[in-house]
């Protein structure tokens, strides 16, 4: 897979951060939703697709770093791979088909779809005690 994706898209330089990427891959970005998702994958071998999205997202459009790194992590450790469905939804989160770009708001996904911040709390235990009113913005 080219860095460009199969719209040969050339502007883009990624980021070769070795500690963001470990940062994202633990589940340590301070991002309580990216972080609660990817810390779901490490213990789990699972991912929601909206979770898989935001993730995705995160990594490539706001991080910079390289979608094929994304995507092969996720080839190692989803339980349920499938070729075509990760390398094209990476290439995709990444905006590199030449179509629309879905760039996420995290912390508005967060409020829309853990409002109660139940699934934060539930693998970032470190959150057990934040108030609901800042859960997805803790800091």
């Amino acid at each position: 897979f080219f860095p460009g994706g199969p719209a040969g898209l050339t502007s883009v330089a990624w980021s070769a951060d070795s500690e963001l990427w470990d940062r994202w891959a633990q589940g340590q970005t301070g991002l309580p939703l990216v972080d609660a998702n990817m810390r779901e994958l490490q213990q789990t071998g699972w991912m929601s697709n909206r979770g898989r999205q935001n993730v995705a997202s995160y990594l490539a459009l706001d991080l910079g770093i390289d979608w094929r790194r994304g995507a092969s992590l996720f080839e190692q450790l989803l339980l349920d791979y499938d070729v075509a469905s990760n390398w094209g939804n990476w290439v995709a989160a990444a905006g590199m088909t030449g179509g629309r770009i879905n760039h996420f708001n995290i912390t508005k996904q967060s409020k829309d779809y853990d409002p109660d911040g139940h699934y934060i709390r539930h693998w970032l235990p470190e959150l057990q005690n934040v108030p609901t009113s800042r859960i997805h913005e803790p800091w």
